[in-house]
């Protein structure tokens, strides 16, 4: 298929102003409706770049494009194209130093070896069609390798993560691969005997085990990475504790670090008043010698008549020089804030929670993260032939803000509603807001049901009373501002009314090409600006929103 190019007519400006946020829309996409976008990517200061997917009658093209963030117009819109047997697999799209990185697997039967691949688009629009081996790995089932890639904060190198083992019996150990971004140069490779599998995005397991009951912990194992600009690899992994038994399996979180003249890692154990299973992390680079790690906690008692349920939110600070905690604090919700979640003590149990960003302002850091609830629904009619219809079923609600003050302690734990229900046909988490800090404001940006604006106005609201976006179209974008001061929704804003362009927190559904649940969805601009996609039933366009 012939790359095709976009042109535009004439900006046309759509401008909501407020006092400290303004949005902007740019000119609609003569964009090929079946071009369904994945994901935005970074790019420099003047453009950015998006990864589209074309699925639709006998094959599937894959898209690299260009957009000027002034004009929001396209520069280009390139196709690269995969083998015609199907034998690759897109891993993952990144951009760095001028280029989008694509990442491919494949997978040779029967010489019972799985390869990584890249190649790139230049930021001119130059696509190199050579595929490019970074490793190969010999596994006799494609199940047994797993990447992932990382880039570091500055974008200039990648760490390769690749967790695999040669035959059923044998046992999984990792390679760290690190490469130079400029010449995607290997800098050096490095092993642990560690099973480092991500366990994100789309996974058949994850169905089968929802479909007749799940073996297997959640977040057991591997959780979170973190490649810095010094090329060091810390990694978090829950191990059983000592208290563990056959009948009762008890976990504590770990703390790796591999400094990038090491061959092994030290290790920590991060500590809290009790076992806890540590599902989501993040993390947070503060000096050279200091790193944080910090996420949710939660804990199920079962007991006789109602379990207890701990819900909470934790940091750790950790000493890279002498490998220590220097500081750690955790704050499990009260009764108060169970409520304002609408999630009291009995609903509690049923709702998870995933930290999605950790953000260091002045002397104060703030931890975003949202609360969902995920169910595995299996519903069955039988009349003269019988059918069987099972889904997943999503409830997002709320985003959850925490600020951690100079003291090192939780100063206030608060939540923007949000309310966001949806059926998906395999399990998949999405992040379904945005989250901007300022020097002077932290904002929340999500679609939000209309009647829902009259009932914030009242300060004895009840969160029972709120309705959901079931449907985006007919829902409300909104802007909620956050104080840093006490953590209190001082502003919601309207931006824009999904009326025909819809701000779409999710792009891709297709199970084989489903985005990971921590991709972002907007990019970040200079100047307090940052750029969203909106769609209308296959038209599209973008629009840049300006704080303060």
């Amino acid at each position: 298929m012939k790359s095709k190019l976009f042109f535009a007519a004439m900006l046309c400006f759509s401008m909501s102003d407020f006092a400290q946020v303004k949005l902007t829309n740019g000119p609609e996409l003569d964009n090929d409706r079946d071009n369904k976008m994945n994901r935005m990517l970074g790019g420099d200061d003047n453009s950015f770049y998006c990864y589209r997917i074309r699925s639709k009658g006998k094959g599937t093209s894959f898209f690299i494009e260009k957009y000027d963030k002034g004009s929001l117009k396209p520069a280009f819109s390139k196709e690269v194209n995969l083998d015609e047997e199907g034998q690759t697999k897109i891993e993952d799209v990144e951009y760095a130093q001028g280029n989008v990185f694509i990442f491919r697997r494949q997978y040779d039967k029967k010489a019972d070896k799985m390869t990584l691949f890249f190649q790139t688009v230049s930021s001119s629009g130059v696509v190199s069609n050579d595929l490019k081996e970074i490793v190969t790995i010999s596994a006799d089932h494609y199940e047994f390798v797993d990447f992932d890639i990382f880039p570091n904060p500055s974008a200039t190198k990648f760490l390769i993560k690749a967790s695999h083992k040669a035959t059923k019996d044998d046992q999984y150990k990792t390679d760290f691969i690190l490469m130079d971004a400029t010449g995607m140069k290997k800098i050096w490779t490095k092993t642990v005997a560690q099973k480092l599998h991500s366990g994100g995005g789309f996974n058949l397991g994850a169905i089968f085990g929802g479909m007749f009951g799940a073996t297997e912990s959640e977040g057991v194992g591997f959780i979170g990475l973190y490649l810095d600009d010094k090329d060091n690899v810390y990694w978090c992994y829950n191990g059983l504790s000592k208290n563990a038994t056959t009948k009762e399996k008890r976990y504590r979180l770990n703390f790796y670090a591999m400094n990038s003249a090491d061959q092994t890692p030290k290790q920590l154990e991060l500590l809290f008043d009790d076992d806890y299973l540590v599902s989501d992390i993040e993390f947070s680079k503060s000096s050279d010698n200091e790193i944080v790690v910090g996420g949710f906690v939660k804990d199920v008692i079962e007991r006789k008549g109602a379990d207890l349920v701990k819900v909470g939110i934790f940091s750790f600070k950790i000493n890279l020089g002498s490998n220590s905690v220097a500081a750690k604090t955790a704050k499990f919700f009260n009764d108060d804030m169970l409520n304002a979640l609408e999630s009291n003590a009995k609903r509690s149990k049923y709702f998870k929670y995933k930290l999605d960003y950790i953000f260091p302002v002045g002397d104060a850091v703030y931890y975003v993260g949202e609360q969902y609830k995920e169910q595995y629904v299996n519903s069955s009619s039988y009349g003269s032939y019988g059918s069987n219809s099972s889904y997943w079923q999503y409830e997002y609600m709320d985003v959850i803000v925490a600020k951690l003050g100079k003291n090192g302690d939780f100063e206030w734990i608060k939540n923007a509603p949000l309310r966001n229900e949806m059926r998906m046909n395999f399990p998949h988490v999405f992040k379904q807001y945005i989250a901007v800090v300022t020097q002077k404001n932290l904002y929340i940006l999500n679609d939000d049901h209309p009647k829902n604006i009259e009932r914030y106005q009242k300060s004895d609201f009840e969160p029972k009373d709120l309705k959901s976006v079931q449907g985006i179209h007919g829902s409300n974008f909104v802007c909620n501002t956050v104080s840093f001061t006490d953590g209190k929704v001082t502003n919601r804003t309207v931006l824009m009314k999904n009326e025909d362009y819809c701000f779409a927190p999710i792009q891709e559904r297709n199970t084989q090409f489903i985005p990971p649940s921590d991709c972002e969805i907007f990019v970040q601009g200079k100047d307090n600006q940052i750029y969203i996609y909106t769609e209308d039933k296959g038209r599209d366009r973008f629009a840049k929103i300006k704080f303060e």
